[in-house]
């Protein structure tokens, strides 16, 4: 299978850029697997693997994308899409009466599984500040030994300005030193969703046909809320760091894994800091969800996600 990436609409150092996809590249006169933003919509690629029995799209962003008024019908353009959002596998293939969308876990390289670190610190949270619950984790994270990772380019207003505010302690990592920093942490914080920024967003989600029927948008007027699978969860699961899940009303990471074999969930702020002090004064007893996860997550790699992709056959 043959394998073209274009990040051009990437941020740099993003997930995507860490996938080795490009490096699984295996000649081919009928298959192509393409991944990036960028490919959801662009001729240049159409035009040159027009005449390919099979066009395979990799999508990690869904459901973002429909905040966006982007054309985001890969169908159209494509066999076969592969995407980690189940909600909008089952929506687009049930309105548009295919089966050319199915669903994957948030796909990492094996080659950035980590060495067994010592664990220098409690709890941990990596990623952008995109609203009050945010502000709240870190406000009780800080009360502990905590890491905050966050990059300083491509985010948003509300994290610049609470890194200016000094609560980040590692800014700009490679990506060696992120995931070397997570596995030297005990404990890592995760939000299995985010919210629809404004009014515009909205309006976009509902621009799209029958978009009451894709469960990940049954909040969006009310709480502005949508489920998203984050890779940080994988990423904490490889580096053998036990994973605190926001319980929300989707749970969408049930999808692959199981509440109290592979991770443990919190419900609110006072509960997050209750766990915490728990898991880090008996962090014996959950070596056993530690390594659940870590076994389990081995399944999702880039490596796997390729073998599985070439193999399938299109319904």
């Amino acid at each position: 299978m043959l394998v073209e990436k274009d990040l051009t609409c990437e941020i740099p150092g993003t997930n995507t850029y860490y996938f080795r996809l490009d490096e699984m590249n295996q000649h081919s006169d009928d298959h192509v697997l393409l991944y990036g933003f960028n490919h959801l919509d662009n001729p240049q690629f159409l035009e040159k693997y027009k005449n390919f029995k099979r066009k395979t799209y990799l999508n990690v962003t869904m459901p973002t994308e429909f905040c966006s008024p982007l054309k985001s019908d890969a169908d159209r353009y494509y066999d076969d899409v592969w995407t980690i959002c189940p909600y909008s596998v089952n929506w687009l293939n049930e309105v548009n009466k295919i089966n050319k969308y199915n669903t994957i876990c948030y796909p990492f390289s094996k080659l950035d599984i980590p060495s067994p670190q010592e664990k220098k610190y409690d709890v941990m949270y990596q990623g952008g500040i995109h609203g009050q619950y945010h502000i709240d984790c870190l406000n009780v994270l800080r009360k502990f030994n905590y890491r905050y990772m966050s990059m300083t380019h491509g985010i948003n207003a509300m994290t610049s300005h609470v890194i200016k505010l000094g609560a980040a302690t590692d800014l700009n990592l490679t990506n060696t030193e992120k995931i070397k920093r997570i596995a030297e942490t005990k404990i890592s914080v995760c939000y299995n969703y985010f919210l629809a920024r404004n009014e515009r967003d909205i309006s976009n989600i509902k621009s799209r046909k029958d978009w009451w029927k894709n469960e990940a948008f049954s909040d969006v007027e009310n709480q502005k809320t949508i489920p998203q699978f984050k890779s940080r969860f994988n990423e904490a699961a490889m580096s053998k760091t036990l994973n605190l899940v926001c319980k929300d009303n989707w749970n969408v990471v049930e999808t692959w894994y199981k509440p109290g074999e592979d991770f443990i969930y919190f419900e609110n702020n006072q509960d997050l800091e209750n766990k915490i002090i728990e898991v880090l004064n008996n962090y014996q007893n959950y070596t056993t969800i530690i390594e659940s996860a870590y076994n389990k997550c081995l399944q999702y790699t880039t490596e796997n996600l390729y073998t599985n992709i070439k193999e399938s056959k299109l319904l």
